[in-house]
This record gives C-alpha cells, sequence and structure tokens, in this order.
C-alpha cells in the first residue's frame, strides 16, 4: 500500500509541476537573467519564424510584465508552502486546507488574467499565420501532455 501510495503521490507531484509551469515560465520568458524559460522562447520563436523586430517586441512586452508577475509568483510560493504546510500536519483540518486551497486557486486566477494580458498584446505582434501555427504547438504539447498522464494512471492501476 506505501508503495502504491508512493508511486501516486510521485505521479501527482509530476503532473502538478507540469501543470505550474505554464503558469511560471511566462514570467521568465526572454529573461537576460538565464532562466530555463529563455530556452523555451528561443525554441518558440524559432519554430514560429520571428523576425528580428517580432523578437524584439514580444521580449519588450515579457520586460513589461514582468514586475506585474513577480509579486503574485511570490505569493503564490507563499500561499503553496501554506497549503503544504496544512496538508502535512498531524491532524486533518479540512476547513483550513480548503480556504488555503481557495487562496492559491484565487492568485492563480489573478496570474492567469496577467497571462492572458499579455499573451494578447503578443497575438498583436504575430501575424495570423504565426497565431494558427502557435495553437498547432500547443495542441501538440497537451496531446503529448495527455498521452503522459495516461501512461501514469496506466502504471498506477497496474501497481495495484
Amino acid at each position: 500500500m506505501t508503495v502504491t501510495f508512493r508511486r501516486l503521490a510521485t505521479a501527482v507531484a509530476v503532473i502538478i509541476g507540469i501543470g505550474v509551469m505554464p503558469i511560471v515560465a511566462p514570467a521568465y520568458m526572454g529573461g537576460e537573467e538565464g532562466a530555463p524559460a529563455g530556452k523555451h522562447f528561443r525554441k518558440m520563436a524559432s519554430e514560429l519564424g520571428l523576425s528580428a523586430e517580432q523578437n524584439r517586441a514580444i521580449k519588450d512586452i515579457f520586460k513589461k510584465n514582468r514586475p506585474l508577475a513577480a509579486p503574485l509568483l511570490k505569493q503564490l510560493a507563499t500561499e503553496r508552502r501554506v497549503l503544504r504546510t496544512l496538508i502535512q500536519a498531524e491532524t486533518v483540518d479540512e476547513a483550513a486546507i480548503r480556504a488555503q486551497s481557495a487562496k492559491v486557486a484565487a492568485v492563480e486566477a489573478d496570474l492567469a488574467v496577467q497571462r492572458a494580458h499579455g499573451a494578447q498584446e503578443i497575438r498583436k505582434v504575430l501575424t495570423p499565420e504565426q497565431i494558427q501555427k502557435f495553437k498547432a504547438i500547443q495542441e501538440k504539447r497537451d496531446s503529448k501532455l495527455d498521452r503522459f498522464i495516461s501512461r501514469s494512471e496506466r502504471k498506477l492501476e497496474q501497481a495495484q
């Protein structure tokens, strides 16, 4: 039972980690600090065939939005730590966990709205063809994540 629980916990942690990356990455994309998402930005720029002018414009959008997202990311990390502490407490306080989960969700919603504003600005820089290509790339990534989740679920079922 404990092996199954550990596998489940590991799978959940990986899935959550993958799910959080789209939230965190835009705050660092194009960052000159050498953040991992800089590599992601360069790959995406190459796949979309961005011109030098588009590349500069998008980096400027990220640079402008980074200070707006940074406090939200810091708050999200803080709220998630509190939630983790509640989850790992000796006794289960459902009301406190639900209240803290609501705080985490509210910060995630604020961050999603911030990202949506940035995405809207970026779409104005892209051509209609680049927007379609971006959507196709996103669909491919979603499909890859779906396959990963399915494999994880199958492994968990086999372990039982």
